[in-house]
């Protein structure tokens, strides 16, 4: 299981710093994650990979409501046609195309979106902080946090990004 964590740090230079920091402890860069205004424009940063638009989360989303609805589509057709036989490998076959329509449709919508997972840190981005996504495995989490804090007496931590994507 992983984390991912959450850090801000208000200019550029010590972005830098800090990923270079979390490389040294053999974090490798398609862990690390770096949003912000002109973040891209830094050639030293990793870029904002998974975090640059909401797909995703939203096929996440779109998977989870799609087999649901799918599902309820499935029994509500038993109940309105009960003469009618539909067994259970039907009911699998309608929450399969419910979510797999759900990750098409959402998915599509999600690639022209701000991610959703980050919402909370718009305010910061906004001003021109840097938004430094980690994502580490469990037991890490600890030791490499508590060097950071020691490291970068500025670098704020704002906590964990949620498995689970919002759903709105």
């Amino acid at each position: 299981m992983s984390s991912k964590l959450v850090f801000t740090v208000s200019d550029d230079q010590t972005g830098i710093r800090v990923v270079r920091s979390l490389q040294n402890q053999g974090v490798g860069e398609e862990r690390i994650s770096v949003v912000g205004k002109d973040a891209g424009e830094l050639a030293q940063l990793p870029d904002a990979g998974e975090f640059e638009n909401d797909v995703k989360p939203a096929a996440q989303r779109g998977a989870l409501f799609g087999g649901a609805t799918g599902l309820l589509a499935g029994l509500g057709a038993m109940v309105i046609a009960p003469g009618l036989a539909i067994g259970g490998a039907a009911l699998a076959l309608a929450a399969a195309g419910g979510a797999t329509f759900g990750v098409l449709s959402s998915s599509l919508i999600g690639s022209s979106v701000p991610n959703s997972q980050i919402r909370e840190y718009e305010d910061a981005i906004a001003r021109g902080e840097l938004l430094i996504i980690v994502q580490l495995d469990e037991d890490q989490v600890t030791s490499v946090a508590h060097r950071l804090r020691n490291e970068f007496p500025e670098l704020e931590v704002r906590g964990e990004i949620e498995a689970v994507p919002p759903v709105i």
